[in-house]
């Protein structure tokens, strides 16, 4: 199997624990998503990964749908895909997201860069909740996992990173 990681997998995977399993990781081509899409790889899992552009390297075994989910036309993209070629998902990874950093911080973000930012971060695993996951599962707990993750860097105090908290403080 050709992965994005130079060395063995470190931690025990239970080669069955997801066997006849059909998974979805957004931004599964890079960093925690990549590590995450490997992971059910080795536990039996069929995995689709998606993000906006193609993986460095041959993910073998994967099914890779190329499309941005902080659009309504990427959400449904990846769904179509899914139900063509598998009938749908049982576990769905939103790992996709991300925010927009500028110089000068919080001041110079625009409606539109906010708009991309919730988009991304908030309505791409809404839509894809929506149309993925069947009403009748949402009894039995959801396989809807989260992941938000982001790595900013901004040498201003007003960064995005400390409105991120604030919205955190909000919505948590």
């Amino acid at each position: 199997m050709t992965t994005p990681y130079p060395y063995p997998y470190p931690f025990p995977t239970p080669a069955a624990e997801f066997a006849d399993k059909r998974v979805l990781v957004t931004g599964g081509t890079r960093g925690i998503g990549a590590a995450v899409v490997r992971c059910f790889q080795l536990a039996g899992a069929r995995v689709a990964a998606t993000a906006r552009s193609a993986p460095g390297q041959a993910m073998d075994g994967v099914l890779f749908v190329p499309a941005d989910i902080g659009t309504a036309a990427g959400v449904e993209t990846v769904a179509s895909r899914l139900a063509a070629d598998w009938g749908g998902i049982d576990i769905l990874v939103s790992n996709a997201g991300g925010v927009e950093t500028k110089p000068g911080g919080f001041d110079s973000l625009t409606d539109a860069d906010w708009q991309a930012i919730i988009d991304l971060n908030l309505m791409g695993p809404a839509r894809l909740d929506r149309v993925e996951i069947p009403p009748t599962v949402y009894g039995r707990g959801s396989p809807s996992v989260p992941v938000k993750t982001s790595t900013v860097v901004i040498a201003a105090p007003t960064s995005v990173t400390n409105i991120t908290g604030f919205f955190t403080m909000w919505t948590g």
